[in-house]
């Protein structure tokens, strides 16, 4: 899976496979509320701006939607965003993702490319 800022791509490597944003989104429902720019935030530790998305979910869909952000002491971080949490009761969609450190570097690595290395 690539995130980016814009945009969701999700390859099955072995069965070469694309799949479409919708299905990304159908398979993981919090996307509706937590957009990529929000996913990019959280892998890169910062509070994402989920609000005014989650209101209007909310209104559209009815719902009661728990998030909530956990911090704690990461290698060379301190109080840094270690998991995020998503709760939808009225479905029962749980998303938990748990960071246990971060490494930053300094070296550029061309993802794109990287990406397009990957294509068959």
């Amino acid at each position: 899976m690539w995130v980016s800022p814009k945009k969701i791509t999700v390859r099955d490597l072995i069965n070469n496979k694309y799949y479409s944003y919708n299905q990304v989104v159908k398979f993981f429902p919090f996307l509706n509320v937590l957009d990529t720019q929000n996913i990019t935030e959280v892998v890169w530790g910062a509070d994402p701006d989920y609000k005014k998305s989650l209101k209007k979910y909310k209104k559209e869909m009815n719902r009661n939607i728990e998030i909530k952000l956990s911090r704690k002491h990461l290698t060379n971080e301190k109080y840094a965003l270690s998991a995020l949490h998503y709760k939808d009761p009225k479905s029962g969609d749980i998303f938990t993702a748990n960071f246990k450190s971060r490494q930053r570097q300094d070296d550029y690595i061309n993802i794109k490319k990287l990406w397009k290395m990957l294509e068959f």
